[in-house]
């Protein structure tokens, strides 16, 4: 595969640890899977990589029950330049790190996973473990949100090979 090509890119900003923290079990999930990733944050994404990318995942802390600013942004600004249609037919899918519990952690992936339906953006949940995409809260157990983020990061990548079938 081409080195600007791949399979999932992942695209995240994180206020205090717990989202920048949950990218590295998704990633590893993902390659166990076979999928070739490439991992960014919010300010350092080429919208060429979203372009060639099959899917992409966005980790947005949750910002009073909402997406980030820096998010909401690049798809406000920077993917709206060739809108509609560039993210058409690619997987999406997020996950959020937030405080506690009615913090507006679901709030803030299903306003996400909106923002990615708006662009055509393929969605499944995932009736095994966190519905809507992995959340990291402020009390949860480190190795149980590993185990989900890397759950969803092997969905992710499933997902991507049903959609693009080699041969």
């Amino acid at each position: 595969m081409a080195d600007n090509v791949h399979d999932l890119l992942i695209i995240y900003t994180s206020k205090n640890g717990r989202t920048g923290a949950m990218v590295e079990p998704i990633r590893k999930g993902m390659e166990d899977a076979g999928a070739s990733t490439l991992v960014r944050t919010v300010e350092e994404v080429q919208w060429e990589e979203m372009l060639s990318a099959k899917g992409v995942i966005i980790g947005t802390p949750v910002r009073f029950g909402d997406v980030d600013w820096q998010i909401k942004r690049l798809f406000d600004v920077m993917t709206f330049q060739d809108y509609p249609g560039p993210l058409s037919g690619k997987v999406g899918g997020a996950f959020t790190g937030g405080g506690r519990p009615g913090g507006g952690a679901e709030l803030a992936l299903l306003s996400m996973l909106h923002i990615l339906l708006n662009h055509g953006m393929v969605i499944q949940g995932n009736a095994f473990t966190s519905h809507y995409g992995p959340v990291a809260l402020r009390d949860f157990p480190e190795e149980e949100v590993n185990a989900i983020c890397n759950a969803w990061g092997r969905h992710w990548a499933e997902l991507v090979r049903r959609l693009n079938p080699v041969g």
